[in-house]
């Protein structure tokens, strides 16, 4: 089955090497990974180093590589965070990455509220960290986004590590209140960096978890994420392995590992493509 990934934070050669493209590239060779969805990085990551627009990077880096889906990356709070959006989806990103610890920014904010508004116009998914990341708490509490689905019912949305193990429920009663019953929905639970109990303490959930999530919201809710270069490749391996354990059919799994994700990028409205939320 050929895989279609997530979550991969890529980063110029001069910035870190370990997470350049090519060293991306090397990683899904080794794990027989087809394609993936790579994040442009932080603007203030790398906007020292000469990079002012990673989104704009990002696009011109991976333009001949056809095995790779770029998402933006912004704060949405920031001045010109719905003018950065447009011009990411005029530049032909699919997705954009959002993380709200990282960027320190509380996501109930109303400047974010009208960057997601400008997202659910543009048909384009955001893919946020969720679960504890060593800054306050009630800004990015996972119970928020219940208040985002409500206010933003077409909005596309990735919620990554499933909240960790603080905020696993949480997040489970989140989508679950939002999802439609029975048929694909527009939320997505990120299934990356919760499989090693050693070296992922703080957001570990372990396959049982990842089982019963998919049992209680549907296989059309889980998508796979790579979270390179965090993750090197025995830990890839080592995910995709458990992950195969699971009670699943045929086409759970292709999902699991891309369909879902597919998905999820490939309706804008106004496409003949896809399917409308």
């Amino acid at each position: 089955m050929e895989i279609f990934a997530n979550h991969a934070h890529v980063f110029p050669d001069d910035v870190r090497p370990a997470g350049s493209i090519d060293s991306l590239l090397r990683l899904m060779d080794e794990c027989d990974i087809a394609r993936a969805v790579c994040f442009a990085p932080h603007r203030n990551h790398v906007g020292d180093a000469g990079y002012p627009e990673p989104n704009a990077w990002l696009v011109e880096a991976i333009a001949d590589e056809p095995r790779l889906v770029g998402f933006s990356c912004i704060r949405p709070v920031d001045d010109d965070a719905v003018a950065r959006l447009e011009a990411a989806v005029e530049m032909g990103m699919h997705g954009c990455k959002i993380h709200p610890a990282a960027d320190r920014f509380d996501i109930l904010d109303d400047r974010a509220t009208d960057f997601y508004a400008a997202a659910e116009e543009m048909g384009v998914v955001l893919d946020f960290h969720t679960g504890p990341h060593w800054y306050r708490i009630k800004h990015y509490h996972p119970l928020g986004f219940d208040e985002i689905c409500w206010k933003h019912p077409n909005l596309k949305m990735v919620f990554e590590h499933l909240g960790g193990f603080p905020f696993y429920q949480d997040m489970l009663a989140v989508l679950g209140n939002n999802l439609p019953i029975g048929r694909p929905g527009h939320l997505f639970g990120g299934i990356s960096s919760i499989l090693n109990r050693e070296l992922q303490r703080l957001w570990y959930l372990g396959i049982d978890a990842v089982g019963d999530a998919i049992f209680r919201l549907g296989e059309d809710m889980p998508i796979y994420g790579l979270d390179f270069p965090y993750n090197a490749v025995e830990l890839i391996q080592d995910d995709l392995r458990q992950l195969r354990t699971l009670d699943l059919t045929d086409e759970g799994f292709a999902k699991l590992f891309g369909g879902n994700l597919e998905r999820a990028i490939e309706h804008r409205p106004g496409s003949d493509s896809g399917q409308g939320h």
